[in-house]
């Protein structure tokens, strides 16, 4: 079916709907539109906000190495010295963490807006 035929029916639904109310097809299709819309942006926000994470675990990773060399000073307190390596290892494990977190919700956004245009067979 070409794309034409595809909108002038799309167009007569939407016509009809307009003069007897939605039926259950056009409000299925509406709120189908709705999601898949809700879904693209929020997917979008998501992959430019992976971008940041990424930046904020390598600046993470960064600031423990210079912290494990003290930042290239003699070390006069090692007491402090060593809670600030473990406080570094720790910036690390949240950037981590919360990297691992939002992949793990665009993942799961990404597979539920696939399940939109799963087609199901009818017996």
């Amino acid at each position: 079916m070409s794309t034409e035929v595809k909108k002038v029916k799309s167009f007569f639904k939407q016509v009809f709907a307009i003069l007897k109310g939605d039926t259950d097809e056009a409000r299925a299709e509406k709120i189908y539109r709705g999601a898949l819309s809700a879904f693209n942006v929020q997917i979008a926000a998501l992959t430019g906000d992976q971008i940041s994470l990424e930046d904020k675990l390598e600046a993470a990773k960064e600031n423990l190495e210079k912290a494990t060399i003290n930042n290239g000073n003699l070390i006069d307190d090692r007491a402090q010295y060593i809670n600030n390596i473990l406080s570094k290892q720790n910036d690390v494990t949240s950037a981590e963490e919360a990297l691992d977190k939002h992949k793990a919700k665009l993942a799961f956004l990404k597979k539920r807006m696939a399940a939109l245009d799963k087609e199901e067979v009818a017996d």
